[in-house]
C-alpha cells in the first residue's frame, strides 16, 4: 500500500485564481501501427490560471464540463477574471526528478466581486 499525500489547495494554490486561457483537450485514438490520431471530439478543457499569492505561478487545471466558460477561438478571457474550482483535486508526481502538480476540478466559477 503506498501512502498518497494529502493537499490543501488553499494552502497550495491561493485564493485568488486568475484566468488567462482556456483550451479544448481532444479525444485521441491508438492506431493499429501504435500511433494516436486525435479526433474532433473534445473531452474536456483545460484551464490555465496564474495564483496571484504564488508569486504568479501558473497551473493548468482539467475540467470535464460540456462547455467553457469562454470560447477562446472566439474570444480572449477578458482581463481580471478570478476564478474557483468545485471538487478541486491535485495530486503531486516526479518527472525527470522533479515534483510536479497535476490538478483536475468538475466545474469552474467565476468569482463575483464582494
Amino acid at each position: 500500500m503506498a501512502i498518497r499525500p494529502v493537499i490543501n489547495n488553499m494552502d497550495t494554490l491561493g485564493t485568488k485564481l486568475l484566468l488567462v486561457d482556456v483550451k479544448p483537450a481532444y479525444e485521441r485514438l491508438k492506431k493499429d501501427n501504435g500511433q494516436y490520431e486525435r479526433t474532433d471530439r473534445i473531452t474536456h478543457y483545460n484551464y490555465t490560471i496564474v495564483c496571484l499569492e504564488r508569486k504568479f505561478e501558473k497551473i493548468s487545471i482539467k475540467v470535464e464540463e460540456a462547455r467553457p466558460l469562454f470560447d477562446t477561438e472566439k474570444t480572449e478571457v477578458p482581463d481580471n477574471t478570478l476564478v474557483q474550482f468545485e471538487n478541486l483535486e491535485i495530486t503531486p508526481y516526479v518527472s525527470n526528478n522533479w515534483i510536479q502538480l497535476s490538478a483536475k476540478a468538475e466545474k469552474c466559477t467565476i468569482v463575483k466581486d464582494g
